[in-house]
């Protein structure tokens, strides 16, 4: 789903956005707002976080200790809200599957994808916190 698609679509998404986060982590539901959109505190720190590892000023390591919510709620934000072309950069992306086993490598992928992140998320932040 494209951001700014039609209202139908958008309560749908909000839904599918507060069942994903709540399967995978109870407490993750709580960066939602009243609307079932992520707050914008959180799409603004999510793209902070997307933003400073693509510039290399922040290692996939130092975002799993500064916010470990960082990597479930990005994965949720692909998933449920993410371009077919995000996700796609996802699956190729070794990011998240690296962090899971604990290693903390970075690819010219994982920038691509953390760079397309970061423009879906401002998109995400415009449409839905004007």
């Amino acid at each position: 789903m494209h951001v700014g698609e039609d209202h139908g679509k958008d309560v749908a998404v909000a839904d599918d956005l507060v069942t994903y986060l709540d399967t995978v982590e109870e407490g993750l539901v709580d960066y939602v707002d009243d609307r079932k959109c992520l707050s914008s505190d959180t799409v603004r720190r999510l793209q902070r976080f997307a933003v400073a590892m693509s510039e290399g000023s922040m290692t996939p390591g130092l975002a799993r200790e500064d916010w470990p919510d960082f990597y479930p709620l990005a994965a949720a934000f692909v998933v449920v809200c993410g371009s077919d072309e995000l996700r796609g950069l996802y699956d190729q992306a070794t990011l998240f599957s690296a962090v899971v086993r604990g290693e903390v490598s970075f690819t010219d992928a994982d920038r691509v994808f953390l760079v397309l992140l970061s423009d879906e998320l401002e998109q995400y932040a415009g449409a839905h916190h004007p």
